[in-house]
């Protein structure tokens, strides 16, 4: 458990990192023409799944932690 725990973490980071990118990606097209033209609804759906994303990832990652620590302190209590 605890290696799905520790992959749970990585892919966490992995799209908070990508979805900083595509966030700063967004931004390098719109500034040019922020105030000439409207931002597209497609850029606020990316931006709102991004978000949710990245939280239900940090609450499967906080869920697979959990379980692995509980799994490891019951093995520790058993075996005294």
């Amino acid at each position: 458990m605890t290696i799905v725990a520790i992959a749970a973490w990585v892919l966490t980071g992995l799209i908070l990192f990508l979805g900083f990118n595509v966030g700063r990606a967004f931004w390098f097209y719109m500034e040019p023409v922020v105030d000439t033209v409207p931002v597209p609804a497609s850029y606020t759906i990316a931006a709102v799944a991004g978000i949710v994303a990245l939280f239900l990832s940090l609450f499967v990652s906080v869920g697979a932690t959990l379980q692995a620590v509980r799994g490891s302190a019951r093995r520790t209590s058993q075996t005294f």
